[in-house]
């Protein structure tokens, strides 16, 4: 199981998405193993079913398989008015924020407080950076040189979103200037200017909603579950010697806290990473956890957060989930 997230650990920080797949009913609960996006087994036994997620049934056994997606990076080339908002709202997404420019003034940690910076020329912050798969590049340096600079390095990564700062008239301009420069159509069509969804933004702070919502709607084919990084890299040290438990929401109906897939982990002492969704939820689930982590047999469990429940509680949630609790060893 270690080898195992130590494989998940791996992928994520390099930017690969994964899919796990593990049983959670019948003859061997909490037996996983790891897909890579070519269907290959990275670590685990091969028990997947490639072509579905959640949770499937095949005979007496059950499989919850779900893709992990790596946390993603913001990358913001430029530093000024707009860049300020988008790395500020940016973080409170739970973006890992990067900021590049060439003038110290504007790439230092005052000004970006939440930001890992990089206070270089374009080019040499595209050398230094290994842009990949769960990056979201934006694009809003002080002038059309530096843009074009920017975007032509951008399409020579796997990002997953490249985005342009300026007018329709300028986009057009990019657009032909790119396909003169011999990018095919399809790599082209990549880029996003005039950047940020049409909202009729006209401040710092509203243009940096717009892109944020345009970066939203092209993440949500792919989120990364909460915490997950730092779930896999916990049981990929773990020492041997200590039992923990892990818990997945399998299933999730209602108004409930957390929906699938979330996961929390459980340490000796009852220190966790993680939530399944706080409250009433998470305080049965923990109490559980604890006595997996005594017994060390998983257990497959269903809480009901009926209305009368979650009003007695001061709850705002309710609905059902599925909770599957495996010692990890």
């Amino acid at each position: 199981m270690k080898n195992l997230w130590s494989a998940v650990s791996q992928s994520l920080k390099s930017g690969q998405p994964v899919l796990l797949a593990t049983e959670v009913a019948g003859d061997c609960p909490g037996r996983s193993g790891l897909y890579g996006e070519e269907g290959n087994l990275l670590a685990g036994e091969d028990i997947g079913q490639r072509e579905k997620d959640g949770l499937i049934t095949a005979g007496a056994t059950t499989l919850f398989q779900q893709w992990l997606w790596p946390r993603p990076g913001l990358v913001i080339f430029g530093g000024g008015h707009v860049a300020v908002p988008v790395a500020q709202i940016g973080t409170l997404l739970g973006f890992e924020v990067t900021v590049c420019d060439d003038r110290k003034e504007f790439a230092n940690s005052l000004r970006f407080p939440q930001a890992q910076i990089l206070a270089m020329d374009y080019e040499e912050a595209f050398d230094h950076l290994s842009l990949n798969s769960r990056h979201y590049i934006v694009i809003v340096t002080r002038g059309h040189i530096h843009d074009r600079a920017c975007v032509i390095r951008a399409l020579g990564t796997d990002a997953a979103y490249i985005g342009v700062i300026g007018s329709p008239k300028k986009a057009r301009e990019t657009t032909a200037w790119l396909l003169e420069q011999g990018f095919p159509l399809s790599q082209v069509q990549r880029v996003f200017s005039p950047i940020g969804l049409d909202i009729n933004a006209r401040t710092p702070a509203e243009i940096a909603v717009s892109i944020l919502g345009e970066i939203i709607r092209e993440k949500s084919s792919r989120p990364a579950p909460a915490n997950i990084e730092e779930i896999a890299e916990a049981l990929g040290t773990k020492a041997d010697q200590k039992t923990w438990s892990l818990i997945t929401i399998v299933s999730a109906q209602g108004s409930t806290p957390q929906g699938t897939g979330a996961r929390m982990l459980v340490k000796t002492g009852g220190h966790t990473i993680g939530t399944v969704g706080g409250g009433l939820a998470e305080k049965m689930a923990l109490d559980a956890a604890l006595q997996v982590m005594d017994t060390r047999v998983p257990r497959l469990l269903e809480y009901r957060l009926d209305n009368t429940v979650a009003a007695q509680e001061g709850m705002v949630c309710g609905g059902k989930m599925t909770i599957f609790i495996q010692p990890i060893q």
